[in-house]
């Protein structure tokens, strides 16, 4: 187990980076604060978020003694990642997106996995849904599977979910610790000398597959990856969307972006390419910022979606001025951090 003597030195450092919107941040922060139950360092990178959020979330971030750094205009998750880990010196670092709820113990249980077998990531069981109901959600992700298959001289990629859609307190009791293969950047904990070993996390990759890309890395490197199920943290949804989010919501899932940076994982990797996943979730995910509801009771489900996707593609063009091109040639992690 954990030796939580050394209060003085934490061995965990929390990085949060903005996700797809804003307005959940101060209620997942509080809840950070709220049911961590050992030592921790954070570093809270704030990208473009109203200024009314960002002073309340520097407030709390810096009231807790912890690191705020504001930037100016949106960024994506790898880079507010990025712009984060020189300043880590701690043996773990937990990723962190800032629409995350967590139940008692969800640190501790991490770094406890770590300690205990040597992971270079570890993966908690995370739930999907409104945050009144946690934990009584269904389950996204614990756990799963990341298999390649080589076809003709490219590789196959199958992806799946541990018990995806499954109640979580029907299938608590059920969830054990084991080696998995796959990752959410919701919240995953990596050991410091993992992203020393594979260096900067990709700041291309702007779209679905982050966390697979630091997952093929840290595999062929040769470090393993748990799932801890005693560690349970949930991706909040279900408050509508707001109008002073709604421009970095569409600007992250606009298609051309979304779909570069898939086609250039794809091509990193030499994978078979197969993007009808990715087009039903952008097709789908936008809803979330405009659901019109009569629309479609009136026109039909295919008109409406076409009028969302022109509507949020159309924001998301005037949005990208605001958006700040992450450094493509970052400093390698271990030459920035120092024990």
């Amino acid at each position: 187990m954990l030796n939580t003597a050394q209060d003085d030195q934490p061995l965990v450092t929390l990085i949060v980076a903005p996700r797809e919107r804003f307005e959940q941040a101060t209620m997942s922060l509080n809840k950070v604060f709220e049911t961590a139950d050992i030592p921790f360092r954070m570093i809270y990178v704030d990208g473009g978020s109203p200024k009314a959020i960002s002073d309340e979330l520097r407030a709390n971030v810096e009231g807790h003694g912890h690191t705020f750094i504001r930037r100016p205009g949106y960024v994506t998750p790898n880079d507010a990642r990025n712009t984060a880990l020189p300043l880590v010196n701690t043996r773990y670092v937990v990723f962190m997106d800032n629409d995350v709820v967590f139940s008692e113990g969800w640190l501790s249980a991490l770094v406890n996995c770590a300690e205990e077998t040597g992971a270079g990531l570890v993966t908690p069981t995370i739930l999907v849904g409104p945050e009144s109901r946690m934990p009584n959600l269904r389950i996204h992700h614990a756990g799963g599977i990341l298999k390649l298959t080589d076809v003709g001289g490219q590789l196959e990629m199958y992806r799946r979910h541990g018990h995806e859609h499954e109640m979580y307190l029907e299938k608590k009791e059920k969830l054990v610790r084991t080696e998995t293969e796959s990752t959410e950047f919701h919240v995953v904990l990596a050991r410091r000398d993992m992203l020393e070993d594979i260096g900067p996390l990709d700041p291309k990759l702007a779209g679905f597959t982050d966390e697979i890309d630091m997952a093929f890395k840290a595999k062929e490197k040769g470090w393993t990856i748990w799932y801890e199920p005693s560690s349970v943290v949930a991706y909040a949804v279900g408050k509508k969307m707001t109008w002073r989010e709604i421009p970095y919501f569409c600007l992250r899932w606009n298609t051309a972006g979304a779909m570069n940076a898939e086609r250039y994982f794809y091509k990193k990797w030499n994978l078979v390419p197969e993007f009808s996943r990715q087009r039903g979730f952008l097709r789908d995910h936008r809803r979330h910022a405009f659901p019109f509801k009569k629309m479609q009771k009136t026109v039909g489900w295919r008109i409406t979606v076409a009028f969302t996707t022109l509507v949020c593609e159309t924001i998301a063009l005037f949005a990208s001025t605001r958006f700040i091109k992450p450094d493509m040639s970052p400093a390698p992690v271990s030459s920035a951090v120092t024990n």
